[in-house]
């Protein structure tokens, strides 16, 4: 019997693949397993001696949603490897919403073999596109299928240094099934690691445009929404503001600000009102914050004042798609300059300066962010012993329970409660709020393995409809021991389209009392502790009334911190 140091001397295709993995620094490879990538999964194993460490996965989107979650907490990509065609078109939304979300996720897929004589009988056929990238192309920033393994490290770095580019993105590699698997009969360089360009710098003559029109605002307010994508926008932002004076609306995709600084103005749309200039940091969802909606007729009314200037600094429609319409309605900015903020904002910020008229705004915004607390505080006070627990209520009890701790919410902010009752004091604190449904619990097993080994607690909010739909997500944390805390929102329903269903009813005068049909989740109602225990987590539940909910958040934080993933099953009322 020949040693493994033998049977490795033969070289094989597919450990080029695992070469540019290394010198790439990519850490981890999130997957659920497919013969088209056989070849590579083996070079991984052996070859490589497991790096990137590979990460089984019950389905094709939770492994790319582990991806964007990493990417998200961390700023740095890892792979994700679907198989074939079947695996791709699994992952599809996952990687739309990678998209949206701009997060660079490496996605690694498979096909084949393009050779028609090696192909298996019927299975190699229908899971056989051609040109498979196709499939994902209007949703990635650059897909590339190499015919032979010598174009396979060009291809490679031009793809990270696509993904890494501003506005960032995931990218979609395919290698066919029988080039990863033949002998490597001569050496392959993988040549020069690539440089990621540098960020996009704002031009000067527009920036100090830019200065001229805020200094001499009366009213202006801040938007952001990928500001905080990295930690430096998130300080420079806050220099920004006390120099201005200006409020600021976070939208949320990232952390931009801190939640309790009296200029954080964000779930206070009225702030728009009275705007004479409002500059645009880095956003796409404009609309949302600055208009009213009713949603029955689909009516969008501005808040912004007619005669209101709009600044945009960003990438503009650097990231446009002819196909998704991500990019949402055209603002008609006044002055638009395309820059990184990263670089942008300390640039203004040096331009401006800290006047009386400044200081004065941020007197009268840090009284007005007090009567727009007291407020909440009030709100957050009715029905507060009520069962099922109210949201406010539940957001207070995990608050009194990791506030001494150094802690990271994963996405969910239980209908915004978390961002006003917790203290979102450090930008690693929150990498954005959740997408879609059947998105959330994937990418905050992606955020807690980025903080794994760091000492934080990592806490998710977790939607019950959400995880139905990928309940083996659970698995993943256990297998991989990724510590981290489960708190269910579980209201029993999919309530924001039960929601819609009742504004249907009332519009139309049909029985508001059959909007639940389609919609509940109950008889029989999913038992989550039971379920999480079966895979190998600790958890209690369900938990119906708000006085039980501190002992049993004690009980599972001592847990995740001696490294088991914990849930704690908590029944909420349906708003």
């Amino acid at each position: 019997m020949r040693s493994p140091e033998k049977k490795l001397a033969r070289r094989w295709a597919s450990d080029v693949i695992v070469d540019l993995l290394h010198a790439y620094g990519l850490p981890h490879a999130a997957l659920n397993p497919g013969a088209s990538y056989r070849g590579l999964h083996d070079s991984i194993v052996n070859y490589g001696r497991n790096k990137p460490t590979m990460m089984l996965c019950q389905h094709e989107e939770t492994a790319v949603q582990i991806a964007h979650g990493y990417a998200k907490a961390s700023g740095k990509p890892m792979a994700a490897i679907l198989h074939n065609l079947v695996g791709l078109l699994h992952a599809n939304m996952a990687i739309y919403y990678a998209y949206a979300d701009r997060c660079p996720v490496f996605i690694i897929g498979a096909t084949g073999p393009m050779d028609e004589t090696k192909r298996r009988p019927r299975i190699d056929w229908i899971h056989t596109a051609l040109v498979q990238g196709e499939a994902v192309r209007a949703y990635t920033k650059w897909d590339y299928q190499p015919t032979v393994i010598d174009g396979v490290p060009e291809s490679f770095a031009r793809a990270y240094g696509v993904m890494m580019t501003e506005p960032r993105g995931p990218i979609y590699m395919c290698y066919d099934a029988w080039l990863q698997e033949q002998p490597l009969d001569h050496d392959v360089p993988i040549g020069r690691v690539q440089q990621v360009p540098t960020r996009l710098a704002p031009d000067p003559k527009a920036l100090k445009k830019v200065a001229d029109l805020l200094s001499k605002a009366k009213r202006p307010v801040i938007l952001a929404e990928f500001v905080g994508r990295d930690p430096e926008g998130y300080e420079a932002l806050v220099k920004l503001a006390e120099t201005l004076g200006a409020p600021v609306y976070d939208v949320g995709s990232r952390l931009n600000f801190p939640s309790r600084h009296p200029l954080n103005f964000s779930m206070a749309k009225d702030v728009f009102r009275d705007a004479d200039v409002v500059l645009s940091l880095d956003t796409r969802d404009w609309e949302r914050p600055t208009t009213e909606l009713v949603s029955t007729t689909r009516k969008v009314t501005s808040l912004v004042p007619q005669g209101c200037k709009w600044i945009e600094i960003g990438f503009g429609d650097l990231e446009i798609s002819s196909w998704a319409m991500d990019y949402q309605r055209l603002v008609h900015a006044d002055l638009r300059v395309m820059a990184d903020t990263t670089l942008a904002i300390p640039a203004l910020t040096d331009l401006l300066k800290k006047t009386k008229k400044s200081e004065e705004r941020i007197k009268h915004y840090s009284n007005l962010n007090r009567k727009v607390r007291a407020g909440w505080e009030k709100e957050a006070k009715e029905d507060w012993d009520a069962s099922p627990i109210t949201l406010p209520r539940l957001a207070h009890e995990v608050w009194q329970q990791i506030k001494k701790h150094d802690w990271v919410l994963t996405a969910g902010t239980l209908d915004e409660w978390a961002r006003i009752v917790w203290d979102f004091d450090k930008p690693y604190r929150h990498p954005g709020k959740s997408l879609g449904t059947a998105t959330q619990i994937g990418i905050s097993l992606g955020v807690a393995l980025a903080h794994r080994g760091k000492g934080r607690l990592v806490v998710d909010l977790q939607p019950d409809g959400d995880l139905m739909f990928d309940a083996g997500a659970l698995w993943v944390a256990a297998k991989h021991r990724i510590p981290m805390l489960i708190v269910m929102y579980n209201n029993r329903a999919y309530y924001n389209d039960w929601e819609h269903q009742i504004r249907m009813a009332k519009l139309r005068g049909t029985p508001v009392e059959r909007a639940h049909i389609g919609m509940d989740m109950s008889d029989p109602e999913p038992d989550f502790a039971t379920l999480a225990r079966s895979m190998g987590w600790y958890a209690e539940g369900p938990i119906d009334k708000p006085g039980a909910v501190a002992a049993a958040l004690k009980r599972a934080i001592r847990k995740v911190q001696a490294g088991q993933p914990a849930l704690i099953d908590t029944i909420t009322q349906k708003r």
